[in-house]
């Protein structure tokens, strides 16, 4: 077979492979995913695809059927994934995000640190991932939302002590929830998690995760990357 056969056919293959759409599952975050259209993950999300001339759709769905739906086979691709949420030897994207957790308290009861939590009521979103540290502490007491925003308010209320949530999350929370006595220490994270695309154990997932890592590296050398990820700026409220 001559050269120029063997790229036409390496082209042909490349081009059936990626012939159907590529689901991709994901859950609503405040500011990261707030719909199948719209959010910081999902704008990153296109624009890898569109680069990579694959076409995907995006499915939204509580956290949990989310991953079921990738464990199960039933997607190609789950985002934001975090250590624990590929199935066994699954492919994975470069990290592309850090999620920096931050404990976010009323005005005048500041609390940053797992010490400060002991013996406190603390709100957990609903089937969110935390650092395995600090879900193993059993000094702190949890409670759970289905939502950042309801955290937000049952912490404004006084109904909890504090609530763990992701920085910028928590910020859009704030504003969501309208709550004006809400702060946090924005030196002090209290967990740190990277945050990269799952996808399945197969050839083509992991032919998936290699370029979906090229082209991470390559938008971030382009400041594209940065363009995307600062287009909602964090809103500022008091420490």
């Amino acid at each position: 077979m001559s050269l120029f056969r063997y790229v036409l056919l390496l082209l042909v293959i490349s081009s059936q492979v990626y012939a159907k759409p590529l689901r991709f599952v994901t859950f609503t975050i405040p500011l990261m995913v707030e719909n199948r259209d719209k959010g910081l993950f999902v704008e990153l999300t296109k624009e890898i695809a569109r680069r990579n001339n694959i076409e995907v759709t995006i499915d939204l769905m509580p956290p949990a059927k989310s991953f079921l739906a990738f464990s199960g086979g039933q997607a190609e691709a789950l985002f934001p994934a975090l250590d624990g949420d590929t199935p066994k030897n699954g492919a994975r994207s470069v990290a592309f995000y850090e999620k920096v957790d931050f404990v976010f308290y009323r005005e005048g009861h500041p609390f940053s640190t797992m010490k400060d939590l002991s013996g406190k009521k603390v709100g957990l979103t609903f089937r969110y991932r935390y650092a395995r540290d600090l879900l193993d502490n059993k000094k702190i007491h949890f409670e759970y939302s289905d939502d950042d925003v309801t955290n937000m308010k049952k912490l404004s209320a006084g109904e909890l002590d504090a609530f763990v949530v992701e920085e910028r999350s928590g910020l859009k929370a704030v504003q969501l929830s309208g709550a004006k006595n809400i702060q946090y220490k924005a030196s002090q994270p209290i967990s740190k998690q990277e945050v990269f695309y799952a996808f399945q154990d197969s050839e083509e997932g992991r032919n998936l995760a290699q370029r979906f890592s090229k082209t991470i590296a390559k938008l971030k050398s382009e400041g594209v990357f940065d363009q995307i990820m600062i287009n909602h700026p964090k809103t500022k409220i008091l420490e």
